[in-house]
């Protein structure tokens, strides 16, 4: 009868990056990303204006630090971003009366109707890439990512994933 020893699946002697978890989910993360952008360029826009879109119509986001939480990055670059959403005349930016400094996002008409066209785009691209997986496998894998980020929560429930309940 033999034991059956856990393996540290994280041993940095035994670490390769082309087989790491973290370098794989990077890089899927990637492609979807690179998906996107092909196919909502001709829509005249960028993966991140997209998806800021999305979180905004969806309620995901309302404001600048929400859009740079979900999206990983910087107030900053998110703030030059939606300058550009503006001048186009998909959002509008509104400083709250009771906080000056906040300043709350909204969808305007030109931004809704756009937003009619992202779930498709976003879509197609996931079909593209989840070609020849089983529902199965995709519910099994939403699942594990859902419990990989609920692992990594800091500051509550309401930090984390946002998309506890999306279905993309």
């Amino acid at each position: 009868m033999t034991s059956s020893t856990p393996t540290d699946l994280f041993d940095p002697a035994h670490y390769e990056i082309g087989k790491s978890v973290g370098y794989l989910l990077a890089r899927a993360k990637s492609m979807l990303s690179q998906g996107v952008e092909q196919e909502v360029s001709s829509l005249d826009m960028t993966q991140a204006q997209a998806s800021c879109l999305m979180m905004l119509a969806e309620g995901e986001a309302t404001t600048v630090t929400d859009l740079a939480r979900n999206l990983s990055t910087d107030a900053g670059s998110v703030t030059r971003l939606l300058s550009r959403m503006e001048k186009r005349g998909l959002i509008e930016r509104t400083r709250r009366d009771d906080d000056r400094r906040v300043v709350d996002l909204s969808l305007t008409p030109e931004g809704e109707t756009m937003v009619e066209k992202l779930p498709v785009v976003f879509c197609n691209v996931l079909r593209r890439h989840f070609e020849g997986f089983s529902n199965e496998e995709i519910e099994t894998l939403r699942g594990l990512l859902l419990r990989f980020l609920a692992n990594n929560r800091s500051g509550g429930a309401s930090a984390g994933c946002p998309f506890d309940e999306n279905s993309g």
